[in-house]
């Protein structure tokens, strides 16, 4: 089942969502320039609304890590926790697990160059002090792609700690650990549950990328799609910024002796906007994900109504939302191709064109508008997206 969630959002005035220029992120939908808060940055207010926190227990799905740091912050503690044997060693042949199998073989390759070329060096140079060694070029260029962050779930690294435990108890070293997990394992073999409970939950990402997905690289894990689409959120009407000047007062200055001024000065662009977003929900993907609808989407809904998606934390306030299940997957944004302020001429839009829609492609299964909603509305539409997938009313 496809749920689809347009919401419309009111912002005061606020420190936007900016781009590299620091200015406030832009688009131009009708011809119009407008305040643009772009999908990662409310993905983000989401991750660290708390909102999900307990999601991740309910659906079992557990938590998922964001981090270029997986190896020394993640998989080298547990591996010391477990108490296994060379547990950095093990957290080096892990890792190498998110590289390409080809360009493993070329760090290999060129380090096993460099050993033969000082074993075959002359008794006399031998004697010399020896240079600094030279990083081969290619683990060079693994050093600085493995700076990217990464995502994985806390269910896969006890994975990878109990393949490591496997492998250690049989003799095992961690150089033969690609070869196990790239499918070579011979009949018979003592390690062989642990590395099929590592493919077989090769998607175990927790509920953030259950929810939002993952790109893999490599062997370790595997590429999971995304469940939950937010789109970048825009104004419904023409961007009016302003440039606020800002002062940081210096409370240790002593006004008597003279000392006048702040320790910062600076300006920053502000604006206010009535934001138009379309999310849409795949049930049947998040379940192929490992997590179970009927769990999340109630609470997402919820989560998605009241967390405020922009920096500085700003007082949202969701004016209108309209949630369907099935129907046409599109986007509203067309009601505002002609720009429209006033937030009753917004909703007005919105219901007119959502009315076009349903005569041109027909009804969805069902359909639920907040300000229809018995009081409290928030909690009675999220329920109302939960008994679509079976929960019991509240």
């Amino acid at each position: 089942m496809i749920i689809q969630l347009h919401t419309l959002t009111s912002l005061p005035v606020h420190v936007p969502n900016r781009g590299a220029d620091g200015l406030a992120k832009r688009a131009v939908f009708g011809g119009v320039e407008r305040q643009r808060i772009s999908y990662q940055a409310q993905q983000y207010a989401l991750r660290h609304s708390g909102a999900l926190a307990p999601l991740e227990a309910a659906s079992q799905a557990g938590h998922t890590f964001r981090t270029a740091l997986v190896g020394e912050r993640l998989l080298l503690p547990a591996l010391e926790a477990a108490a296994i044997p060379d547990a950095a060693q093990w957290t080096e042949a892990i890792m190498a697990l998110w590289r390409k199998a080809d360009r493993e073989k070329a760090t290999n390759k060129e380090s096993s160059a460099e050993t033969d070329l000082a074993a075959d060096t002359a008794p006399d140079q031998a004697s010399k002090p020896a240079k600094a060694t030279r990083t081969p070029r290619a683990a060079r260029k693994d050093e600085k792609e493995s700076a990217a962050p990464l995502i994985v779930g806390e269910q896969e690294i006890r994975l990878f700690v109990a393949v490591a435990q496997a492998c250690t108890t049989t003799g095992i070293p961690p150089q033969d650990l690609r070869g196990l997990v790239d499918g070579r394992l011979p009949k018979g073999s003592p390690v062989a549950p642990a590395i099929e409970a590592l493919r077989i939950t090769r998607g175990a990402v927790g509920l953030d990328g259950a929810l939002f997905g993952r790109m893999a690289t490599g062997i370790a894990v595997a590429t999971v799609d995304r469940a939950v689409r937010i789109s970048d959120a825009l104004t419904t009407h023409a961007m009016t910024p302003v440039t606020d000047f800002f002062l940081v007062t210096d409370d240790l200055k002593d006004r008597s002796a003279g000392e006048a001024g702040g320790s910062h000065i600076n300006t920053r662009e502000e604006a206010a906007g009535l934001f138009y977003r379309h999310v849409i929900i795949d049930t049947d993907q998040l379940a192929r994900n490992g997590v179970a609808p009927v769990a999340v989407v109630g609470p997402l809904v919820t989560a998605l109504l009241t967390v405020s998606p922009i920096g500085n934390r700003a007082p949202a306030r969701t004016i209108e939302a309209l949630l369907e299940a099935g129907g046409q997957v599109r986007s509203l944004m067309d009601a505002f191709a002609n720009p429209v302020a006033r937030q009753d001429a917004a909703i007005r839009c919105l219901r007119e064109t959502v009315a076009a829609d349903y005569d041109t492609f027909g009804r969805p299964a069902a359909t639920h508008w907040l300000s229809e909603q018995a009081a409290p509305r928030v909690a009675a539409l999220a329920a109302a997206a939960g008994q679509l997938l079976g929960a019991p009313a509240p």
